[in-house]
C-alpha cells in the first residue's frame, strides 16, 4: 500500500503534485535541488502550498517536510516521484543516486526518455538497488504557478499512460497508483515517451508563430494565437511523423480524433477535462513569452530529437521534424541535434529492434540487469 512519498522539484507539478498527494491522504515530503533554494524559499519558510483546483477551491496544504536536502527527502519513502524539466534529470538523478534503497519505485512525470537515461546512468555507474523505475506520459494536470507557494491547476488528466522499467513491473505499478490516479499501462517507456504531446504540437507551432512570440512577448497564447488551420496541419505532420517511429518498434499513440486537430486547444486537450469551457480554459494558458521558451528548450531537444534518432536509426523519414530541429536550432543559434537527448546516453544505440524489445521488457543489457 503506497502511504509515504517524496516529490522532487520546485516548479508548477512539483507544487500541484505534492498538494494533491497530501490531500488524497499520502504523507509527503518535497525537495528542491540546494542552488535553486532562493526560488523556493516561500514553500520553504512556510512548509505548505496554496492550491487552486480547476474548479477554483482553494485550500492551504501542509506538507511533511518542504527540505532541499535529498537524503532527507527520500528516507523511507515508498515512491519518488519526479516533476521536474527534462534538462534537470542528470543533476537530480545523480544527486539521489547514493541515498536510493531497495523496493523503492521513481516514477518521471512526464517522462522524456528518462526511465532509460536513469537505467543506462545506473548501470554504468555500477549502482545496483532493487528498485522500479517508471514514467507516465504526461502530467496528471495542466498548471502553473501563480506566485511563490500558489499553484492552479486548470485541466485535469482522464487517462495517463504509464510504463516501467523494465515493462514487466508495469503492472505493480498501475496497481499502486491507480487508485491515485487515472493510469492505464503502455507498451513500454518508450511507448510513454513518445505520447508526450508537448514535443508534437509545441515546437513546431512555436517556430511558425516566431514573429508573433518576438512581437507580442508575454502578451503571446499559444492556444489562443497560434493555433490556426495553417499551424494545425503542421501539428497533424509531426504527429503522424512520430505515430511512424511508434509503428517501428511496436509503440502506438493515444488516438486523437480527426477533429481534434482543429480545436483551439488542438490535440493537447483530448485527454484532460476542465469544468465547464475547456478550450477557453486551455486559450487563456499564457506561453510562450519568447523563442527560449521551454516550448523550444525543453521540448525540441529532449522531446523531439530522440524522435529524430530513432527515426534515423530505422530509416524513417521525418522531414518536418528534421525541419523543426533544424530551424529550431538556427532561431535560438544552437545545435539541438548535438545537445539533444542521445540514444547513447538512453543505451540503446545499437540494439536492433529484437534486442530493444528485449531490454524494454526484462531490464537487461547483454546479459547485464539495472
Amino acid at each position: 500500500m503506497l502511504r509515504k512519498v517524496a516529490v522532487l522539484g520546485g516548479g508548477s507539478g512539483a507544487h500541484a503534485m505534492a498538494a494533491d498527494l497530501t490531500l488524497k491522504g499520502l504523507e509527503v515530503n518535497m525537495c528542491e535541488a540546494p542552488e535553486f533554494k532562493e526560488g523556493f524559499s516561500t514553500t520553504l519558510e512556510r512548509q505548505e502550498i496554496c492550491l487552486i483546483d480547476a474548479w477554483g477551491e482553494e485550500r492551504a496544504v501542509k506538507l511533511g517536510i518542504v527540505t532541499t536536502d535529498f537524503e532527507q527527502a527520500i528516507k523511507g519513502v515508498d515512491y519518488i516521484m519526479m516533476t521536474i524539466p527534462a534538462m534537470g534529470h542528470k543533476h537530480f538523478f545523480t544527486s539521489i543516486m547514493p541515498y536510493l534503497r531497495d523496493g523503492q519505485t521513481i516514477v518521471m512525470w512526464p517522462g522524456n526518455y528518462s526511465a532509460l537515461l536513469l537505467a543506462n546512468m545506473l548501470r554504468e555507474r555500477g549502482i545496483k538497488r532493487d528498485i522500479t523505475i517508471a514514467e507516465g506520459h504526461t502530467l496528471p494536470w495542466g498548471c502553473r504557478l501563480e506566485a511563490p507557494g500558489r499553484v492552479r491547476v486548470f485541466v485535469d488528466a482522464w487517462k495517463l499512460l504509464l510504463a516501467a522499467f523494465p515493462a514487466k513491473n508495469t503492472g505493480r505499478v498501475i496497481n499502486d497508483l491507480k487508485g491515485i490516479y487515472p493510469v492505464v499501462p503502455g507498451e513500454n517507456v518508450l511507448a510513454t515517451s513518445l505520447n508526450n504531446l508537448n514535443p508534437i504540437v509545441h515546437p513546431v507551432g512555436t517556430i511558425l508563430n516566431a514573429g508573433w512570440i518576438d512581437t507580442l512577448g508575454k502578451d503571446f497564447h499559444f492556444y489562443k494565437h497560434a493555433t490556426t488551420l495553417s499551424i494545425a496541419r503542421a501539428i497533424k505532420a509531426v504527429y503522424e511523423e512520430v505515430a511512424r517511429v511508434g509503428e517501428a518498434i511496436d509503440v502506438k499513440l493515444l488516438e486523437c480524433p480527426e477533429e481534434s486537430f482543429w480545436a483551439k486547444s488542438t490535440i493537447m486537450s483530448v485527454y484532460f477535462k476542465a469544468p465547464f469551457d475547456k478550450e477557453g480554459t486551455v486559450a487563456n494558458i499564457t506561453e510562450p513569452s519568447s523563442m527560449k521558451s521551454r516550448f523550444i528548450i525543453e521540448d525540441v531537444p529532449y522531446g523531439l530529437v530522440p524522435v529524430a534518432r530513432l527515426a534515423h536509426k530505422f530509416n524513417i523519414d521525418i522531414p518536418i521534424i528534421d525541419a523543426t530541429i533544424r530551424l529550431a536550432s538556427v532561431i535560438n543559434q544552437a545545435d539541438y541535434y548535438k545537445k539533444g537527448r542521445s540514444l547513447e546516453e538512453l543505451g540503446i544505440a545499437d540494439l536492433s529492434k529484437e534486442e530493444l524489445a528485449g531490454v524494454l521488457h526484462e531490464g537487461f543489457w547483454g546479459g547485464t540487469k539495472i
